[in-house]
């Protein structure tokens, strides 16, 4: 089947299918109608309508379920309105105008009570300036949050009204701005930058918010250097770099805004400058001097680097080799089935690398432990497949001792579940993940962890 047919085909189908969900609750609705349930028909209606628009039995039961329940809902507009109910009145005709969009969508027109609709226009504005007047008076006694529910309901009723914008921007960020200066009073200042973070995303500033952000992240951004790594071996000189290059590029991924190292980048004259006037060669005094909060220290304790060899082993099977033989007397086909014996191989690898790291984060402020940990990465891989030169399906497993002599000690395992594990092994993988790619991947996994590890250090909590 080509492309154009097959696409004819499955919208075809879709189509059916739609027709049929479209009558199924067409004829729901009807008996609906049939109960009286007059709610319960316009949904079933509108559901069939979803399925096929052009459902004409739908379309004149929605018709009249529908104005049913809209003369129901403009019914309880001129209730609430009568008994002095501004919102129940704004709420309910606002639900009535909804069906009659809905009901419109879909081609079908429904209509309003002309009384329904006077009252609703008389009692909208009366209900807007009553709960603005709460608002302003829940702003003028601080009351922020509730201020901020009537602001919003009136911002959707009628976006435009009085002062609403800006009140609304006061109450909302009014609080977030005073616990963030209560947050940077108490030195949380994690807490304070994400407080006013919230205002200037939303508001794009409020007073002196962007400001005081910008102090915020400063004063709680941990500024780190990294010192190098160090290693008990001489072989592990180039992957302990290599690990805290990883560490480094990973502790700058971080989705956190707390988090800054330090390009140490031609700093090393600096620092062995620094050492010779330091008589004591503190890193903590050259952090310091190189306004560096933490400095990070680490030492790769563990290197297995454990490289396999290819281990081939040469196995005794059998090809099943099948033969029609005709049946002279009956003129029925046979198959007989014979074995013959062969060699196929065998072959299976393994490569392994295991690296720790020790870590510490030290503060230069105070000298105490921030964060440390230990981490070890274990990444290895293993492949084991099997080869023959002959037919492979044709291969069985077993077990002989003469290539050329039928004897008791022959083993042919020709059943499903061993034929399946020797052709899994015929068609299995050859290639094996090198060396190099799994001390990557193990570098990587002490950087990520390392990193979250890190990020995830708040010093407010």
């Amino acid at each position: 089947m080509n492309r154009k047919l097959f696409t004819l085909f499955i919208a075809s189908i879709v189509i059916l299918a739609g027709g049929c969900a479209s009558k199924k609750y067409a004829k729901k609705g009807m008996k609906f109608e049939q109960a009286g349930l007059w709610q319960q028909a316009t949904d079933a209606y509108f559901r069939s309508l979803m399925a096929k628009r052009d459902n004409i039995n739908a379309i004149v039961g929605l018709k009249r379920a529908g104005q049913r329940v809209l003369d129901e809902q403009s019914l309880e507009v001129i209730k609430a309105y009568e008994n002095d109910d501004l919102k129940g009145t704004v709420y309910k005709y606002i639900d009535a105008e909804d069906l009659k969009n809905k009901a419109s969508a879909f081609g079908v027109e429904l209509s309003i009570s002309n009384i329904a609709t006077d009252y609703y226009k008389d009692a909208k504005p009366k209900y807007i300036e009553k709960i603005y007047s709460e608002a302003q008076r829940y702003m003028d006694e601080e009351r922020f949050k509730e201020a901020e529910q009537l602001l919003s309901e009136i911002k959707k009723l009628q976006p435009d009204y009085g002062n609403v914008k800006d009140m609304l921007k006061v109450s909302k960020c009014e609080p977030l701005y005073r616990e963030a200066k209560e947050f940077m009073s108490a030195s949380f200042y994690r807490k304070a930058y994400n407080n006013l973070d919230k205002i200037i995303r939303e508001y794009n500033n409020y007073k002196d918010a962007r400001e005081l952000r910008d102090e915020a992240l400063e004063q709680a951004t941990i500024t780190i250097k990294v010192s190098n790594f160090k290693t008990g071996s001489r072989n592990a000189q180039n992957i302990t770099k290599s690990v805290q290059a990883e560490v480094t590029s990973s502790l700058n991924e971080l989705k956190t805004p707390f988090i800054k190292v330090i390009d140490t980048e031609n700093t090393d004259k600096i620092i062995e400058e620094q050492h010779r006037s330091i008589s004591t060669g503190s890193e903590l005094e050259i952090g310091k001097l190189l306004s560096a909060k933490a400095i990070l220290n680490g030492e790769v304790s563990i290197l297995e680097l454990k490289p396999g060899r290819l281990k081939k082993t040469r196995k005794k099977g059998f090809l099943r080799e099948e033969t029609k033989v005709k049946d002279p007397k009956t003129g029925d086909t046979k198959i007989n089935v014979s074995y013959k014996k062969v060699y196929y191989y065998e072959y299976s690898q393994s490569n392994s690398v295991t690296i720790a790291l020790k870590y510490q984060l030290t503060s230069t402020e105070t000298g105490a432990v921030l964060v440390t940990d230990y981490v070890r990465s274990n990444q290895s891989d293993f492949i084991e497949y099997a080869t023959f030169d002959g037919p492979k399906d044709k291969l069985v497993p077993g077990y002989w001792e003469k290539i050329d002599v039928k004897t008791d000690k022959d083993v042919i395992n020709d059943n499903t579940p061993d034929v399946r594990r020797l052709q899994e092994k015929l068609n299995s993988r050859r290639e094996i993940t090198s060396m190099a790619s799994l001390i990557s991947k193990a570098i990587n996994d002490i950087g990520d962890r390392v990193a979250n590890k890190i990020g995830s250090y708040n010093p407010e909590e």
